[in-house]
């Protein structure tokens, strides 16, 4: 009975023992794996951890020194928003000598804190330094740029970017108005377009070119800030709704759309693109119409479409190619009329065709120095010949012809003319007069006459020339006219049942 007692007591003691030889076995391996981690995270980064961007995790000093070295050749970074148009390169003058990676490498391993490793452990596992870092930290934090060594100078760095920053922004007022506003490409005015009078905030770009430096991006995309972040404020410190709003205000100018017509013919418009450029904003940034803008527009148009006595160019259809000038036929605007006539349309947001007033017309209009007539005369005093054409351009007559002595007295006048009238069986009566009888210089009788400058000068027979002087280009030098155009008999005739009253006639050399 003894005995059994004996064995039961001893039981419990030899489980206490055991118990104590496992809890000491346990504590000696967690010593050891404390231990181990001590040297292993002095020696070796924690998972999850880069520097400059470059992942290291789980490397010693040397590979990860390797590693970057790797990644720091041939570097350059871009900072830019291709939208903008900005764009600036940083490319090393000393290559891959401004970064010290060991430096660097040492720098990061000595921050392990190797007896807190479990806990370094268990934080890089589950909370990765740096991983949710947003924008905001970027331009609010100092970025680490302990990769870069003391031959980086950070303040060549930010005076040469910085630089570019102000030379773009010196074409941007930084100001809301009219001009800042405008959206020549829309036709309108708009909260957007005034973001291109928006200086970029010099500092919130450095600060990003600096943190892309220090994690070794190769591209600075600055369309990631927001326009708040990008731009510093306007100067009148509007709100968006403000601008919008003023912006709408500005639009209601642009209602009006007319076609300013000369004839048939379409001399000019005046739409959202031509008024666009004539609203200012005021002192309270007020859009208003600028009335003197409105009337300059209207009396250069005016002088655009006048084309009486203007040069003019065209290519006979026999290819000689004529510039003349002079004359009493085109198109005269009416200026005053003209300009009441635009206000008018603005005043009224105007749509559709307005007649151009005029006290003179031609046929058509393509613009100033082209030609305005239909059916034409062209009278060739270096040829010494007539031809007229159709308003379609085909040659329906012509003739050689004798024009005015080239005496500085009797010379055909040259210029772009119209028919004024066509007389038959008239006397032709010389405007000078004899000093001793009084009497006019000649008085000549003719069957067709074709007046084209005033009543003075055009085409007429001419009885007393013969025949062949109309076939000799050199007649008019001995036998010319006082300045008419004397014609074959028979030609006349049919000119004159061809041409109209009204139609153009041409005098060149």
């Amino acid at each position: 009975m003894r005995t059994q007692g004996c064995t039961s007591e001893q039981e419990p003691r030899r489980k206490r023992r055991a118990g104590k030889r496992v809890l000491i076995a346990v504590i000696v391996l967690i010593i050891a794996l404390y231990v181990g981690g001590i040297a292993a995270f002095t020696f070796l980064f924690y998972p999850n951890t880069s520097i400059a961007g470059v992942d290291v995790s789980l490397l010693t000093a040397a590979a990860a020194e390797e590693k970057l070295d790797g990644a720091v050749d041939g570097y350059t970074l871009t900072v830019d928003d291709a939208d903008l148009g900005f764009s600036w390169t940083f490319e090393p003058e000393g290559g891959r000598d401004i970064f010290n990676t060991g430096a660097a490498v040492r720098a990061r391993l000595a921050q392990n804190e190797p007896w807190a490793w479990p806990v370094r452990l268990f934080n890089s596992l589950t909370d990765p330094s740096g991983a949710d870092a947003t924008v905001d930290d970027e331009l609010s934090a100092d970025p680490d740029l302990s990769l870069l060594g003391a031959s980086f100078n950070r303040t060549d760095f930010e005076t040469s970017l910085g630089g570019a920053v102000d030379a773009f922004n010196a074409g941007r007022s930084g100001t809301f108005d009219a001009a800042s506003a405008w959206d020549a490409e829309a036709g309108a005015f708009t909260p957007e377009q005034v973001n291109a009078a928006r200086q970029l905030n010099r500092d919130n770009v450095l600060a990003v070119a600096l943190n892309a430096l220090a994690d070794l991006e190769e591209d600075a995309d600055l369309s990631k800030l927001s326009p708040d972040q990008l731009y510093l404020p306007l100067a009148d410190d509007l709100t968006d709704e403000q601008i919008q709003s003023i912006c709408d205000t500005a639009n209601g100018f642009l209602g009006t759309n007319v076609t300013f017509k000369l004839g048939d013919s379409d001399a000019g418009t005046l739409d959202a693109s031509v008024i666009g450029p004539w609203i200012t904003f005021d002192a309270t940034t007020q859009p208003t119409l600028n009335v003197d803008a409105v009337a300059a527009w209207a009396s250069q148009l005016a002088q655009n479409m006048n084309t009486v006595g203007t040069e003019r160019t065209y290519t006979r259809p026999d290819g000689k190619t004529i510039t003349i000038g002079g004359g009493t036929y085109g198109w005269t605007v009416d200026e005053a009329a003209l300009v009441q006539a635009v206000q008018d349309a603005v005043a009224n947001h105007q749509t559709g065709d307005i007649a151009v007033p005029t006290s003179t017309q031609g046929v058509t209009y393509a613009g100033p120095g082209q030609p305005d007539w239909g059916a034409y005369a062209d009278m060739d005093i270096t040829e010494q010949r007539a031809r007229f054409y159709d308003a379609s351009g085909n040659l329906v007559w012509e003739t050689g012809v004798v024009t005015g002595k080239d005496n500085g007295q009797d010379d055909t006048p040259t210029g772009v003319y119209k028919v004024n009238n066509k007389l038959r069986n008239i006397t032709l009566v010389s405007q000078n007069k004899d000093p001793v009888t009084g009497e006019p210089d000649y008085e000549s009788p003719v069957d067709y006459w074709i007046a084209f400058k005033g009543s003075s000068w055009g085409f007429h027979d001419a009885s007393w020339q013969p025949d062949w002087v109309y076939d000799d280009p050199s007649a008019y030098h001995t036998r010319g006219s006082h300045g008419c155009v004397n014609t074959p008999y028979d030609k006349v005739a049919q000119l004159y049942d061809l041409i109209q009253v009204g139609d153009a006639v041409i005098v060149h050399y």
